[in-house]
């Protein structure tokens, strides 16, 4: 059989093969020393590419032994020595240059990163570094020099948060690959251009329960923000991030018309393209924080508010009434300095104002008379019993609003809030009739209230109970599957979907499960102590369960931030800019300085 061509001539040596090693005998004769695994002269700090005595002693004869041959015996080490002392001395130096600059750089983005959590403008770096010469001159002046070489630059500082946005999306980009199931809460608002910004928050589970909830994307739509608009921003938003519809578990949104049309919005569109890939478990939620907020709003007792806002403006509005109010109150040594502006969008101010004008009332009324004006209804006592009722209904609507926000919320917890919530109005209607105000310290401070009064008021609150009741529909829907996964203990087993019903079974009749289950967190549990391999459908099902969105508080809070990023002195920022300037100001991933200042040639202010 003839032979291959792997066959025919001798095999080639490798270099790396031949186990070569430096010789200590190699300095004596010829001043070479191993470097970084490779022999470097000493005299003139070239390498010599293989390390063989032949390529050594050939450099040193041609190069060198004209002027070194002459040193003999002990003059000859003392000569090497000396060479080696000068080399490590200058080995050091440039070790000592290189981490200096490394150093100039990680502070440079160290000082990025707090502009950026801070929502500041990039010029702000330079005023930064004014600070930090001024304080060295004080306190270290023989350092200043130091913080001088600092490049904090408007152009410094806006490639540093670029780069460290690009490496939080790249990081979300890894923690994405391994979702088993994602949700994504949208919301748009107008900047100070007036470009509608998409903001989509992504929420993601991995098989270990690790939760992941970050900015996505912030999308610009330059002309319309029709569904179908929407739709493009979300799918190049799913795209960006390698993501599949298969595993969309949710979508959550402020309830606008564009975002939950019953045929052409965005929900709608996005439920037609996920079935069309199999995905039919796609749940959509209206934020509930927004349903809340409706509901509050259902309280009729409009002939209170406008009475209140307009007693506000009156004080608020011009300098003339503004100013001597002010003075006013400082010379009665009151409370409080002024009274509180109410703005519809931003309604936690609404029972900030409400109680602190109830409390102002007697100022306010003698204000007013110095200004020849009067307000009758402050003469009115069941008006002045409405406006304390109100006050204390819209203090614990407040209370609910703030609770359901935060970050990392789940789902079930958040419609608990919900239920435990109308359980209270029910309980504070029977008192209203019994004339117990118990839960209403404002209204119990008000003599003389008729029963036909506290009629009206238990009334306003079984109004504001059936409210709440006929909203919520999407939550109430899906309330088994809330408490699969909150209560599986207690659950009752025959509601639940009968793919899961057997599992549920075979939990509830394990003790030592149960007893972990109420000794720890409900993420804990699902992440420590359930066995996935024993419960594969509760496991899925906890998986979707826990990667759904129950309200846009992320995109409220963006749009809070964008606001004073892009602000009226700063119009000019790009899109791409103020993407990377708001995911650095809202992540929670750890930015890795150290990473990318290795990356960088350090470039010295000057």
């Amino acid at each position: 059989m003839a032979s291959t061509s792997k066959e025919i001539g001798p095999k080639k040596r490798k270099v790396t093969e031949e186990l070569r090693s430096f010789q200590d005998r190699w300095t004596d004769n010829y001043f070479f020393v191993e470097f970084k695994t490779k022999p470097i002269c000493l005299i003139c700090n070239e390498y010599v590419s293989v390390m063989k005595e032949y390529n050594i002693k050939r450099h040193y004869e041609t190069k060198h032994a004209n002027k070194f041959d002459q040193y003999k015996g002990k003059f000859r080490k003392d000569q090497a020595k000396s060479l080696q002392i000068k080399f490590s001395a200058q080995q050091q130096i440039f070790t000592r240059v290189t981490s200096e600059s490394t150093c100039y750089v990680k502070a440079s983005y160290a000082v990025a990163a707090i502009l950026g959590k801070k929502s500041k403008a990039f010029s702000e770096g330079e005023i930064v570094k004014e600070c930090l010469e001024s304080v060295a001159e004080i306190i270290c002046p023989e350092k200043k020099k130091d913080f001088s070489k600092l490049s904090l630059s408007r152009q410094t500082i806006t490639r540093r948060v670029d780069d460290m946005g690009k490496h939080i999306e790249d990081k979300l980009k890894n923690r994405a690959s391994e979702f088993i199931y994602y949700a994504l809460a949208l919301d748009e608002s107008t900047d100070m251009t007036d470009t509608a910004q998409v903001a989509i928050f992504i929420r993601g589970v991995d098989a270990s329960f690790n939760k992941t909830e970050e900015l996505a994307a912030l999308f610009p739509l330059k002309d319309n923000t029709k569904s179908r608009d929407l739709l493009e921003a979300v799918q190049s938003t799913i795209n960006r991030f390698s993501l599949q519809l298969n595993n969309l578990s949710g979508i959550t949104t402020d309830g606008a018309p564009a975002m939950v049309g019953k045929h052409e919005g965005l929900v709608k569109l996005i439920e037609k393209e996920a079935c069309n890939v199999g995905n039919m478990s796609m749940l959509n939620f209206h934020c509930i924080i927004h349903q809340e907020n409706l509901c509050a709003k259902s309280l009729k007792m409009d002939h209170v508010m406008k009475v209140v806002v307009k007693i506000v403006n009156f004080i608020k509005s011009k300098g003339l009434n503004h100013r001597p109010f002010q003075e006013f109150l400082k010379a009665l040594e009151s409370e409080y300095s002024d009274v509180i502006f109410y703005a519809e969008v931003r309604w936690l101010t609404r029972a900030k104002m409400l109680k602190r004008v109830f409390e102002l009332r007697q100022e306010i009324e003698s204000f007013y008379e110095s200004k020849s004006k009067s307000i009758s209804e402050f003469q009115d006592k069941e008006w002045v019993s409405d406006f304390a009722f109100l006050v204390d209904i819209t203090s614990h609507l407040n209370e609910l609003n703030t609770r359901l926000q935060g970050k990392d919320q789940l789902i079930n917890d958040m419609y608990d809030l919900i239920s435990a919530f109308q359980m209270k109005l029910e309980l504070w209607e029977q008192q209203l009739r019994t004339k117990n105000f118990t839960h209403f310290p404002t209204l119990s401070e008000q003599p003389d209230i008729t029963s036909e009064t506290a009629a009206k008021y238990a009334s306003l609150t079984s109004d504001l109970k059936n409210e709440f009741e006929s909203r919520f529909q999407d939550f109430k829907k899906y309330r088994l599957f809330f408490s699969a996964i909150a209560t599986p203990f207690s659950t009752d087993v025959s509601s639940l979907p009968v793919h899961l019903q057997m599992e549920c079974c075979e939990m509830q009749c394990d003790s030592q499960l149960k007893e972990k289950f109420n000794q720890v967190g409900l993420e804990e549990f699902y992440k420590d102590y359930f066995d996935k391999e024993k419960y594969p459908a509760f496991y899925k099902h906890a998986l979707f369960m826990i990667s759904l969105f129950g309200n846009t508080y992320m995109c409220e809070q963006l749009f809070s931030k964008m606001k004073h990023i892009k602000s009226q002195m700063r119009t000019r920022i790009t899109d791409v800019h103020l993407e990377n300037c708001l995911r650095v100001a809202t992540t929670s991933v750890e930015v890795n300085i150290d990473q990318l200042s290795s990356a960088k040639q350090s470039q010295i202010s000057h």
